[in-house]
C-alpha cells in the first residue's frame, strides 16, 4: 500500500505526507446502511477525487450500483446553495 501511496503522490505531484487518506471502508459502511435501514439508496459525499474514482470503481457493475452514489461534495454544495436562499 505504501508503494501505491507513493505512486499516487508522484502522479498528483504532491508530498506523500500531504496526500489525503480516505477511509477505504466507506463502501462497506454504505452496504451496512442499506441493509439495516429502509432506504433504497444512500450517498457518500467526497472531496478526494482519487478516492471518489476508486470507490465508484468498486461499486460500478455490482448490485449496489445506483444504490450507493458517490457524490463530489462541491457539486452537492453548489446544488444546495440556491435552494437555501
Amino acid at each position: 500500500m505504501d508503494r501505491v501511496h507513493e505512486r499516487l503522490a508522484a502522479f498528483e505531484q504532491t508530498d506523500p505526507d500531504e496526500l489525503r487518506k480516505t477511509d477505504s471502508e466507506l463502501p462497506a459502511v454504505g452496504v451496512m446502511l442499506l441493509g439495516s435501514t429502509s432506504h433504497q439508496s444512500i450517498g457518500i459525499l467526497m472531496d478526494d477525487r482519487n478516492a471518489e474514482r476508486a470507490i465508484s470503481g468498486v461499486i460500478e457493475n455490482s448490485y449496489y450500483e445506483g444504490r450507493i452514489r458517490v457524490i463530489d461534495i462541491w457539486t452537492a454544495i453548489e446544488y444546495m446553495e440556491p435552494q437555501l436562499g
